[in-house]
């Protein structure tokens, strides 16, 4: 789902400007020293580095609320604390956002109010706290309409969502064009890579992406998120309009490979959707109407799903009454065949021309109707 969800959120949340040295590394031993209000002794909490190699650092609470975490890294790197899922309702879960910097970092916070914690210590802390400041009225504003559209989409009144929508879209251009200005101001920041990657990675704009990325100074660009940006580029370069769609071959409801290769010969909407997303749910007739169609004038789809839960996915397409070909490695957003297409948010979409080649992308509704009548007369 693209709005709030994984775009606007992310950025209204974790808004921040850290000014790099003249170092390209800034490594070394770091110590996170906690306090949570209301937390109970024992209960477990997490810290994950944006990497997400390996297992995350646990911790447990101490009798006066407290932990701690300690650590190595390379360079300040993009992490979030929280509770599991068993300490907290899933719905109510928060997390600290933080950079892990060299140093000892202090943190306080309520345990229902993860995300208003107070953290010191660090330069790319200090700048976070007063970024967070400066954007917290446009951060309430931009939660309090993801709270709107998920109401108006559980009522079934989606012209009342995609009103939201707008609005919502139109703070994150505001915000974004800020954003895309400090980047360029900072070309050796890292907390500025970590920003391209992140609005360019969702918004899959390949002139932003590499006017990013060649405005970085060399060492942020061999950095964890100058190579992330790197790879997003490469990702959208090699599913750019006009280029051939890369190959995969993905198993089905019954557990057959199928291959993209194996629809050469016909127009191919590559779909990627999944069970537990609602917009994409409320797009699907408008595929199934396309189906119906075109699919007798050399027309076919062919839907990836982003599921882990086949049972799910399974009853989703009976439900929505999709007739055509279904594929997924039920990874969810770990699919390979979505990093390979740089698939950030779904609903979302590619049309092929019968020799695979891709000549269009992110068709909905009546503009998937009138892409396929011009090139199916």
């Amino acid at each position: 789902m693209r709005h709030v969800g994984r775009t606007i959120l992310t950025l209204a949340v974790f808004l921040f400007s850290c000014k790099q040295k003249s170092s390209a590394k800034s490594g070394g031993s770091y110590t996170i020293s906690g306090k949570i209000e209301d937390a109970v002794p024992g209960e477990i909490i997490i810290c994950r580095q944006q990497t997400m190699e390996g297992k995350p650092d646990t911790a447990i609470i101490a009798k006066d609320g407290t932990f701690t975490f300690k650590g190595t890294i390379d360079e300040p790197i993009f992490a979030s604390i929280y509770f599991p899922t068993s300490v907290v309702e899933s719905a109510r879960q928060q997390a600290i956002g933080l950079f892990l910097e060299t140093g000892d970092i202090t943190i306080t916070a309520k345990k229902d109010k993860l995300m208003e914690a107070t953290i010191k210590g660090g330069v790319c802390n200090k700048e976070l706290n007063e970024i967070m400041e400066m954007t917290k009225p446009l951060g309430s504003r931009m939660i309090g309409l993801s709270d709107s559209i998920k109401q108006f989409y559980a009522a079934n009144n989606t012209a009342a969502a995609t009103a939201l929508q707008q609005e919502a879209i139109a703070l994150e251009t505001a915000q974004n064009k800020a954003l895309a200005k400090h980047i360029k101001d900072h070309p050796k920041s890292y907390t500025a890579a970590y920003l391209a990657f992140q609005m360019n990675s969702y918004e899959t704009n390949l002139d932003s992406a590499e006017s990013a990325f060649v405005n970085m100074d060399a060492s942020i660009q061999s950095s964890y998120y100058g190579k992330k940006l790197k790879a997003v580029i490469d990702a959208l370069k090699s599913t750019a309009i006009g280029t051939m769609a890369p190959a995969f071959t993905v198993n089905d409801l019954q557990g057959h490979p199928i291959s993209l290769a194996s629809f050469k010969g016909k127009y191919l909407l590559l779909d990627f959707w999944a069970s537990w997303c609602g917009p994409c749910r409320q797009e699907n007739p408008n595929v199934v109407k396309a189906y119906a169609l075109f699919k007798n004038k050399n027309f076919t789809i062919l839907s990836v799903s982003l599921d882990e839960d086949k049972a799910a996915w399974q009853q989703a397409i009976e439900n929505d009454k999709l007739s055509w070909t279904q594929v997924s490695d039920l990874g969810g957003w770990k699919s390979p065949t979505a990093a390979l297409y740089n698939i950030q948010s779904i609903p979302s979409n590619l049309l092929l021309d019968p020799t695979g080649k891709i000549v269009a992308k992110d068709l909905r509704g009546e503009d998937l109707i009138n892409e396929l009548n011009a090139r199916l007369k």
